[in-house]
């Protein structure tokens, strides 16, 4: 007569099996990249009511809200930055897509041109994740303690 893998196992032994298999599947069910947006996301549908001509730029930011950029040096251009980023569970996180939206004004502040950004339009948009240096950034414990020791009064 031939006996099932889990009858030849003391009960004791199944438990185990059971208890290491059902942590085990709830330990890759938490490894799921996270997906999340930042900046303004903009729908066709607000675009479609952006008329190049007769937009104003109070229109604009009633159907959009604030620019994330405005342009410098009186350029007349401001930019809504959407980015969609993923996480991949115990990794870096990283820019899927992102999407610029450039409007812009002449000098009455009135919409003459929409201009959109993103990587089917040619155009690269750059992001960086370099921090700017500042002082004390590269100091370890033992450097922040005694420039503390350094600073103190007589």
């Amino acid at each position: 007569m031939t006996r099932g893998l889990f009858d030849a196992l003391s009960p004791i032994a199944t438990l185990r099996r059971c208890l290491l298999i059902t942590l085990l599947g709830l330990g890759l069910a938490g490894c799921e990249a996270r997906i999340s947006s930042h900046g303004q996301t903009i729908d066709v549908s607000e675009i479609d009511q952006i008329i190049p001509g007769e937009t104003t730029r109070f229109d604009l930011e009633s159907i959009l809200g604030r620019p994330s950029i405005e342009g410098a040096f009186d350029s007349g251009k401001v930019y809504y930055i959407s980015d969609v980023m993923i996480e991949p569970a115990a990794g870096k996180k990283r820019n899927a897509s992102r999407t610029m939206f450039v409007f812009t004004l002449d000098g009455d502040d009135i919409v003459r041109e929409i201009e959109v950004r993103d990587e089917t339009s040619g155009n690269r948009i750059a992001h960086l994740d370099d921090k700017t240096p500042t002082p004390g950034d590269t100091f370890g414990i033992a450097d922040q303690l005694f420039s503390t020791l350094r600073r103190r009064p007589n």
